[in-house]
């Protein structure tokens, strides 16, 4: 099944759109598919490396926002990757409330790379360095 490369691209666009206005749980109920998932470098923090399901993304969100304040960050993209993925590149200014970084205000920098079906993001794979992390 071959995917229109520019509609994958407008769902990155639309994406980086809403992340850089912070509007992460819009980006979620408009461009995810029911059943995506999230996936993680490493569990980290009690949050699982895999989430499964709009509605459990949607809850992780929240539980990471509650977790975290933070104070600036800044996207890059979306680079197109084949017929029907992307990347982007994001940069967030933080500091965690909890955890082994907690109150130790830091950048983290990670690459996401998204998978399109149907319209639809059915998987982000989140790649970033834990070595800073406590892990």
């Amino acid at each position: 099944m071959s995917i229109d490369m520019a509609s994958v691209l407008e769902i990155g666009n639309r994406m980086v759109g809403y992340c850089r206005k912070g509007e992460h749980e819009t980006a979620i109920r408009e461009l995810y598919a029911d059943d995506a998932r999230h996936v993680e470098a490493m569990e980290m923090g009690g949050m699982p490396r895999v989430t499964e399901g709009k509605s459990a993304l949607l809850d992780m969100l929240r539980e990471w926002e509650a977790m975290h304040e933070c104070h600036d960050g800044d996207l890059k993209g979306p680079y197109p990757h084949g017929e029907n993925r992307f990347a982007v590149w994001m940069s967030v200014d933080l500091t965690p409330h909890q955890g082994p970084m907690a109150g130790q205000r830091h950048v983290m920098e990670e690459v996401c790379l998204y998978t399109v079906e149907n319209g639809r993001i059915t998987l982000a794979e989140f790649f970033w360095d834990p070595t800073g992390y406590g892990a």
